[in-house]
């Protein structure tokens, strides 16, 4: 077996000899040295190192020699990469494997990292929540066991879990939004070590013909009658969150910033919702316009300060009651009826009924928090089929409110 450390004389103003040896990337490397003596040294341990002692596989054990005849061979019948690159990938997989933790113990880690970055409530919760379906499932799993083909079975598994989509196929934008935020976790786990390969593949530029049409789909929302019945339950059964809702339904306030709220930012002498920066979802302070249908509702609730709202635990609660309700009305005949209450319905009610009431709209866009572009807005708000009931929208009327009977003459509750 050829030596592959040698020492030899070079002609070189500073040094008389030069060792070559190989690298630990494989490549040959020199070192120079000012004499003979240094470079002999210098290439026994290089020798040593390599288990080479003047005779071929002179330090190596049984093991190690049946391994590397093992390797010849293989490389022999077929496109083999160098020994190696395979020794080195082992050691790196072996290791991150070893020093891998469960699904469910880096979620708990991942979330005390993102609340130390100053996440949001809203953002925490989500996480918790979208990696929490995989942690259901896989949650003893390592990390690194963790695949493509893992993360897509488990992927396309997942069933809508809301009363009203219970046992649907998840939409393609609930499987974009699980894919990011499993996407992101991954990446921390390979910053920890806890993983080598990210599962999650990165989203594709090109959108398929049913993400387009998704993508303009317009989001359900509520009809008139449904949004009276369900702010009249309120009025009911559950009064401390109606502000909250209200602000929703008939300002477009998203639920974090209406969540934020404080009665000083609701000025009725003016008719205008100041929101600071500080509450926005873009960080941008926004004005938005209190309708009259608005300011007769917020009214004889209104104070000087204060929150607008429960905080989230007890607003949740009064939010299920009222729900309870609705979905299971005391009847003659014993039937239930259902009520169904899509997401984000308040936001989307207001966008669709305030464009096609005031035909503006550059001003529902603002209304929005959108900075006046309209575009947004014409993709994911301008359901036509809601038309017809935005006047209706608009004159929804607290059930405490007064009404004349212009054929009668008299005022009725």
């Amino acid at each position: 077996m050829k030596d592959p450390v040698t020492v030899s004389e070079v002609s070189h103003p500073k040094c008389t000899h030069a060792c070559l040896y190989p690298g630990e990337d494989g490549r040959r490397k020199r070192k120079y040295f000012t004499n003979e003596t240094d470079a002999l040294d210098f290439a026994k341990k290089r020798r040593e190192e390599l288990g080479i002692n003047g005779s071929a596989f002179g330090t190596i054990n049984a093991d190690e020699r049946a391994a590397l005849a093992c390797w010849r061979a293989f490389a022999t019948d077929h496109a083999a990469p160098d020994l190696l690159v395979v020794i080195r990938h082992y050691v790196k997989e072996w290791k991150t494997k070893t020093g891998s933790v469960t699904i469910t113990t880096a979620l708990k880690r991942y979330v005390e990292h993102i609340e130390a970055e100053g996440a949001s409530d809203r953002h925490v919760t989500s996480v918790k929540s979208r990696i929490g379906r995989l942690v259901t499932d896989h949650g003893d799993k390592l990390v690194a066991g963790v695949d493509e083909g893992t993360f897509a079975d488990w992927l396309n598994g997942l069933r809508g879990t809301r009363a009203d989509k219970a046992g649907e196929k998840l939409t393609l934008t609930t499987r974009d939004n699980l894919k990011k935020t499993c996407r992101t976790f991954f990446a921390y786990c390979i910053g920890r070590g806890w993983a080598s390969t990210n599962p999650v593949p990165l989203a594709s530029k090109k959108r398929t013909r049913q993400h387009r049409i998704a993508k303009r789909k317009a989001p359900a929302i509520m009809l008139p009658e449904d949004v009276k019945k369900f702010l009249h339950k309120i009025e009911e059964v559950a009064a401390p969150i109606l502000p909250f809702w209200l602000v929703k339904f008939f300002a477009g306030i998203r639920d974090a910033e209406a969540d934020r709220m404080d009665w000083k930012m609701i000025d009725l002498k003016s008719g205008f919702i100041h929101l600071p920066a500080v509450i926005t979802k873009t960080g941008d302070a926004r004005k938005v316009k209190i309708e009259p249908t608005l300011a007769k509702w917020l009214t004889p609730l209104a104070k000087k300060s204060g929150p607008i709202a429960p905080a989230t635990t007890p607003r949740r609660y009064w939010y299920k009651k009222v729900l309870r309700h609705l979905r299971n009305p005391k009847t003659k005949g014993g039937k239930s009826q259902v009520f169904v209450f899509p997401s984000n319905a308040a936001r989307h009610s207001f966008g669709t009924y305030h464009l096609f009431h005031f035909r503006d709209p550059g001003e529902t866009a603002i209304q929005l928090g959108h900075k006046g572009n309209p575009s947004m807005l014409w993709e994911h708000y301008a359901n036509s089929a809601a038309e017809e009931h935005a006047g209706a929208f608009w004159e929804i009327r607290t059930s405490k409110e007064k009404v004349v009977s212009v054929s009668k003459g008299r005022r009725t509750a």
